[in-house]
């Protein structure tokens, strides 16, 4: 099971704890995700920070947080050579994320497209306030990730960790 810290909002929590407790999800922790991080870790960041900019930006914080943590769910070692495919797996694995997700979870158009195009400019331009919020979280995640840098939230005079380096 997936452990949280206390800090994480509740009203995040809400919005995500079914797909937090699916088995296959949870399963992402075994792969390697920007050296420094594995992909649970990794799309429970850009979940995080993804509600946190909808939260912001006048956005829908369940579709943010939703297609955050939905962004990265391919079930197989990117890494591993033996799942080399005909196309590059920058441009590949979005479209499996997209499919996985939509297979294990209820998922709308929007949370569908964001996780689509959550790798612009490398591929598909986002189309919605919210595809491009997970667009611009998951490179600020990996970012934090690749150099190890701490990133926190402020909320009320606390910091609130993003990145578990």
């Amino acid at each position: 099971m997936i452990q949280l810290s206390e800090q994480v909002n509740q009203d995040y929590m809400v919005l995500v704890e079914d797909i937090l407790e699916d088995e296959d999800f949870q399963s992402l922790e075994q792969y390697r995700q920007h050296v420094n991080s594995n992909r649970l870790q990794h799309s429970m960041n850009v979940s995080y920070l993804s509600w946190w900019l909808a939260k912001k930006m006048g956005a829908d914080e369940r579709m943010a947080a939703r297609a955050g943590l939905l962004h990265d769910f391919c079930m197989y070692d990117f890494y591993d050579p033996a799942n080399a495919c005909q196309e590059p797996q920058i441009l590949h694995h979005p479209k499996i994320a997209a499919e996985t997700s939509r297979s294990h979870f209820d998922i709308n158009r929007i949370e569908y497209e964001a996780i689509l195009t959550h790798m612009y400019p490398f591929g598909p331009k986002p189309f919605s306030r919210v595809g491009w919020i997970v667009s611009h979280a998951d490179k600020m995640s990996a970012f934090t990730e690749l150099t190890r840098i701490r990133v926190g939230l402020s909320r009320k005079g606390r910091m609130i960790p993003v990145c578990g380096i």
